[in-house]
């Protein structure tokens, strides 16, 4: 399907986990930030960096780069026909907007996927991450400063919320529902 899904949330809210399943299902092309992030900076996408939030490779600059590059990698491969999910936070509403803004201007529907979780929950699943081999380098006190600064989504256009603590399955399928009714 040619529409353009930003997988939005948090960190450690489920994003990626179902921006994998949501492009397996929907046979659409996944841009995440995390490997994109490193890939810009020319580091191996496994290689941890423990930064200070804001600073580094998370640093303003930094950070505005990854959400420009993957909104023209997303442009144009919805001018090829080719469905798009960009996982990121996109916790500023200005990130949001320029990827709305591209989708409109293409004329491709645009959905924003809300992914949530309690800080509880939050906190165990980046505790698990801790000595696993992952691309992000989301931490517990990472989420902490960065709750502080995230804008949540307010009449932004077609959105869906979801609670990750529901299974996988549920949550693609709730995501099909909505984008069938674009």
């Amino acid at each position: 399907m040619k529409a353009l899904l930003l997988v939005m949330g948090m960190i450690g809210t489920g994003k990626s986990t179902l921006a994998r399943a949501l492009a397996q299902e929907l046979g659409m092309t996944l841009i995440s930030s995390d490997p994109l992030r490193k890939e810009l900076a020319g580091l191996d996408p496994y290689e941890k960096r423990e930064e200070v939030f804001g600073q580094g490779l998370y640093s303003p600059e930094m950070t505005e780069r990854v959400y420009v590059t993957m909104v023209k990698r997303a442009s144009e491969l919805l001018k090829q026909g080719r469905g798009v999910i960009l996982d990121a936070t996109f916790s500023q509403k200005r990130w949001r907007d320029l990827a709305r803004r591209m989708a409109q201007e293409l004329e491709v529907p645009c959905l924003l996927v809300v992914t949530t979780a309690p800080p509880d929950v939050v906190k165990e699943r980046l505790e698990k991450r801790k000595g696993r081999k992952v691309v992000s380098d989301g931490r517990w006190e990472i989420y902490l400063k960065h709750r502080e600064r995230f804008q949540e989504p307010q009449d932004e256009g077609p959105m869906v919320v979801l609670d990750t603590r529901e299974s996988l399955n549920s949550l693609v399928e709730n995501v099909k529902e909505v984008l069938n009714g674009l």
